[in-house]
C-alpha cells in the first residue's frame, strides 16, 4: 500500500515574484522530496484572492 501525503506552500508578495519565488521554493520542496523516495502524484497552482499564490502538492511514497 502506498504512503500518500499533501502539501501545501503558499506565498504572499507582488504578483510576478510571488509566482517565481513560489515555484523555486516548490522545486526545492520536490527535490528533497524525491530524495526521500517519494513519487510526484500532482501539483497544482491557485490563486487566492489576487494577493496569494497557492501550491497544492500530492506524493506517494
Amino acid at each position: 500500500m502506498k504512503k500518500h501525503e499533501i502539501h501545501i506552500l503558499s506565498k504572499k508578495a507582488g504578483f510576478t515574484s510571488m509566482k517565481e519565488e513560489l515555484t523555486k521554493e516548490v522545486e526545492q520542496f520536490l527535490d528533497q522530496k524525491v530524495n526521500e523516495g517519494f513519487e510526484v502524484v500532482n501539483i497544482s497552482f491557485t490563486y487566492y484572492e489576487s494577493a496569494e499564490l497557492i501550491a497544492f502538492i500530492t506524493l506517494c511514497q
